[in-house]
């Protein structure tokens, strides 16, 4: 019995390491200066929240295409960890108690509805129509202006196309290569 309690705690303590790790990284290259100091996103709370929900939408997309109850559960880990980071962004702008829950669930809402725009923009089944499709939803979701939803929809594409071609071990592990895009971009 020891050894079956012992395992699953390893277990458990692996995916909240795996869900820090791909938290963290997700969270450097959704706020990475590059996207804010070129006007490509605009530097306030919505916008950076915008590149979050894009950024872990890309990341939780790949996650969910592993089989197994792993990858699952290790979808729902980042999500909690990406919903306490808007909180914790609340919190940290002087929200009140009153009104954070409000907020955060409006939010999640939001980032919910996103998700699974991005992730349907990026099942379409040719590249034009992908690009196209994740730029409507940049555009629609104010996640940049129309005029620079394109160059950023192309980035976004090859950065997800980044992921599909990791190994689901180091993706499971939490290590999810955000570099990709930075290459192209």
């Amino acid at each position: 019995m020891t050894g079956i309690s012992i395992g699953w705690l390893a277990r458990r303590r692996a995916r909240k390491a795996a869900a820090g790790n791909a938290y963290a990284g997700l969270m450097k290259a959704a706020l990475a200066p590059d996207f804010y100091l070129t006007g490509d996103v605009a530097d306030t709370f919505e916008g950076r929240a915008g590149m979050v929900m894009v950024h872990a939408a890309l990341a939780l997309r790949r996650i969910r295409g592993i089989p197994g109850k792993e990858a699952a559960r290790l979808a729902a880990a980042l999500n909690t960890r990406v919903l306490d980071g808007f909180d914790a962004a609340y919190r940290e702008q002087g929200v009140g108690d009153s009104s954070i829950a409000r907020k955060v669930r409006k939010l999640a809402e939001a980032y919910y509805g996103m998700g699974l725009a991005v992730t349907a923009a990026l099942d379409e089944t040719s590249a034009e129509a992908r690009k196209s499709a994740v730029e409507g939803v940049l555009a629609r979701n104010a996640v940049t202006e129309s005029s620079r939803a394109a160059g950023l929809a192309a980035w976004l594409c090859t950065l997800a196309d980044g992921l599909e071609a990791q190994q689901d071990s180091e993706i499971l592990a939490g290590n999810l290569d955000w570099q990709t895009g930075a290459k192209v971009r």
